[in-house]
């Protein structure tokens, strides 16, 4: 197989023998690719960056290609830490969830959206949460948002418990019980996810649901910027 120029984004990278990279690439029409750019380190200064829109050429069967060519455009990043860290986050949830080689078109489209509007409002925790909805959503964990397990619609007025791939079952609590389970959310909350709208009183509720249903999902696997966000 060879594809020329084909856009993409740099998730990671690290050295690989004595003087190569493996590159783990978001790409436009074939998903996460890994790759191997040959004597990279040996040349110096290489220009495969993070969050910069690029253009590489490969070539290559199985699940390891050669990197043979890259280019990248002009970037608006916006690189500061708050930013610099949510991203890489984004990252990792990507590599962690996201099979190799899977073409999903809609998440090279989604991390666009998410790249250019945490770099404009990088105080926004609904750009987060939302692409953490979006992506469960890709590959294959969406979530009952509108009807809970017998069918019946959400009530706002209620509090439910969420089972992964199950769905949410109304339970009654204890309102003088201060802090929830990340798995116990109120109707409000599913009803604003449905909706793909969080306002910002919804913003903690929101981060401890979908990082409950992200750890299930990764069979507690940790993430490295989780302890760097985890007071952002």
């Amino acid at each position: 197989m060879r594809v020329e120029l084909e856009p993409a984004y740099i998730l990671h990278t690290r050295a690989y023998r004595e003087t190569s990279l493996l590159v783990y690439a978001l790409t436009h029409q074939h998903g996460v690719m890994h790759m191997v750019c040959r004597g990279a380190r040996k040349k110096g200064l290489h220009y495969l960056q993070p969050f910069i829109k690029m253009h590489l050429s490969w070539s290559g069967k199985g699940d390891l290609v050669s990197l043979n060519k890259y280019e990248s455009e002009k970037s608006n990043y916006r690189n500061d830490f708050r930013t610099h860290i949510q991203c890489f986050y984004l990252h990792e949830l990507i590599l962690a969830l996201v099979p190799k080689m899977s073409p999903e078109t809609e998440l090279f489209s989604l991390y666009e959206h998410t790249l250019d509007a945490m770099s404009a409002h990088p105080q926004d925790e609904a750009v987060l949460r939302l692409f953490e909805l979006e992506l469960l959503d890709i590959v294959g964990h969406s979530l009952q948002l509108e009807h809970d397990i017998h069918h019946q619609p959400i009530s706002t007025q209620a509090y439910y418990r969420y089972q992964p791939g199950i769905g949410p079952t109304e339970i009654s609590i204890n309102h003088s019980v201060g802090h929830l389970p990340w798995d116990i959310v109120n109707g409000r909350l599913l009803k604003q996810l449905s909706l793909r709208a969080l306002p910002e009183q919804d913003w903690p509720q929101a981060k401890s649901f979908l990082r409950g249903l992200i750890k299930y999902y990764m069979d507690g696997k940790p993430l490295m910027t989780r302890r760097l966000l985890s007071n952002k």
